[in-house]
């Protein structure tokens, strides 16, 4: 059995869709558990009155804790030998659990597989067919899946899609190359890796799949397998969490070099340059929110970490400067770029 876990919250207009293309897969032995995290707009009623008397599907409601929680209580209540994230505003194409099943059983090693993904808007219109690497930096240390699985490397194909599988922990250190809706767990390593962080109510995903891949090998399905809804207002990923999901990136990676440095076999040079990355990322949202002092915090950070990058010192200095200085320069600068283009 799969057993599926949809959280939501205030999400009614969008959870059926994500809903209904989990009972349209054509692998039979799933259940369904929707969790609704304290939902204020109807989702209750939604559910109950689409749903009710669904032998397939069980609906549990809690207090609001966030999204890790919410997933948290799917897993503990889950029945199935494997497990499958979908979140609330996405949706699966027909054929997902089909496809990773058959990937899994051709690499019994492997403890999850995810895929690619398409990004559609709010109207579900495709934005991005390919929107997998578009979204998660990290891949760009990794042009091919085939550099992505050197460390122990096997591959298939699966109808007309590629397949790997191998141990992508040092990469993951890098950052997240997985996305939860795509995901589809053993529980048997589920029970290895542990829970979603309930303390964190942004930026969960990273550290939970980061220890999915401690514990073995996974796999990949070179394969659109869901359309992800970007550009929503109370997105995870809304502008008014970014300082936060940013600081959740920094600590995991600080985290997982302190714990694991022996095992991770990644050049100090390139560790340096993405840890360089994180602090300015930590920088530039503080910059954008206005808080200047925290942000050349960051920035020092950055510069002493990789002193080599020019892009680390120019953010650091422009720190310095008058708010309103910095926001002429930025206009003449975006003014020029156009002008050139």
């Amino acid at each position: 059995m799969v057993s599926v876990i949809i959280p939501t919250f205030n999400r009614a207009r969008l959870v059926g869709a994500a809903v209904d293309s989990a009972l349209a897969q054509d692998y039979p032995a799933l259940e369904i558990l929707v969790i609704d995290d304290g939902s204020r707009d109807g989702t209750r009623e939604t559910l109950e009155k689409t749903y009710a008397g669904n032998p397939k599907i069980r609906i549990f409601y809690k207090a609001n804790g966030g999204v890790s929680s919410a997933r948290n209580l799917g897993i503990r209540e889950a029945r199935g030998e494997f497990i499958a994230f979908l979140d609330a505003d996405d949706v699966w194409l027909p054929g997902k659990l089909s496809l990773q099943l058959e990937c899994l059983r051709r690499f019994p090693e492997a403890g999850m597989v995810w895929t690619a993904m398409a990004a559609v808007d709010g109207d579900r219109r495709v934005l991005h067919e390919r929107y997998l690497r578009k979204m998660y930096s990290a891949y760009k240390y990794y042009p091919t899946s085939r550099q992505l699985f050197a460390a122990g490397l096997r591959e298939d194909r699966i109808g007309d899609a590629e397949a790997f599988s191998g141990d992508i922990f040092s990469p993951m250190v890098l950052g997240n190359l997985v996305h939860t809706s795509t995901v589809l767990l053993r529980r048997e390593r589920q029970l290895k890796a542990g829970f979603f962080d309930e303390a964190r109510r942004t930026g969960e995903d990273y550290p939970f799949h980061l220890n999915t891949c401690r514990e073995g090998p996974v796999a990949y399905v070179d394969a659109a397998t869901i359309r992800y809804s970007v550009g929503l207002p109370d997105a995870l990923t809304a502008p008014d969490k970014m300082i936060q999901i940013a600081l959740n990136f920094l600590a995991t990676m600080e985290g997982t070099l302190a714990r694991d440095r022996g095992r991770i076999s990644l050049p100090a040079a390139l560790i340096r340059e993405r840890l360089a990355e994180a602090y300015a990322w930590v920088g530039r949202e503080h910059q954008n929110a206005g808080r200047d002092g925290e942000a050349r915090a960051y920035f020092i950070k950055s510069f002493r970490a990789d002193p080599a990058e020019p892009a680390h010192l120019k953010a650091l200095l422009a720190t310095t400067l008058p708010p309103a200085l910095r926001a002429r320069l930025a206009a003449f600068k975006r003014g020029l770029r156009k002008r050139l283009a």
